[in-house]
């Protein structure tokens, strides 16, 4: 009987200790949720500010190469096919320049670094290889 009645206690004790661990694990769970969903919110936030902010830029650096051009092309006294070659080699030099920046700015390597997932792919791994070793 008494056999009974310990059997009894320790299993209520541990269906104790085990509704404990669970009821942290989903709470720990929901954090972690929450903290994922409020840094998505800030990635969003921080990209539309990006977004928003490049356009601005982009628009101002043409209305000032177009203000540009149109001043160069008025001042110089040159002949119609002579300004015809100089805007051909600025436009060409404006294509070679913007490509190569664009090329950098969406390097795949760069966008790993800049969003921290390069951090957070290294932790990972280390976290598994820890978990791995005796």
């Amino acid at each position: 009987m008494f056999k009974g009645i310990l059997k009894g206690l320790l299993s209520a004790f541990i269906v104790k200790v085990m509704e404990d661990y669970r009821r942290l694990s989903i709470q720990l769970l929901r954090i972690e949720a929450a903290k994922a969903y409020l840094q998505g919110v800030q990635m969003a936030r921080m990209s539309a500010l990006g977004l928003m902010l490049m356009g601005l830029t982009i628009g101002l650096i043409c209305v000032g190469v177009v203000i540009f051009h149109v001043g160069l092309f008025i001042l110089l006294p040159w002949s119609v096919e002579a300004k015809a070659v100089l805007g051909m080699i600025l436009g060409l030099a404006y294509a070679i320049t913007g490509g190569l920046l664009l090329r950098f700015a969406m390097d795949e390597r760069a966008w790993m670094e800049r969003s921290g997932a390069a951090n957070l792919l290294k932790k990972a791994l280390d976290k598994t290889e820890n978990e791995k070793q005796p």
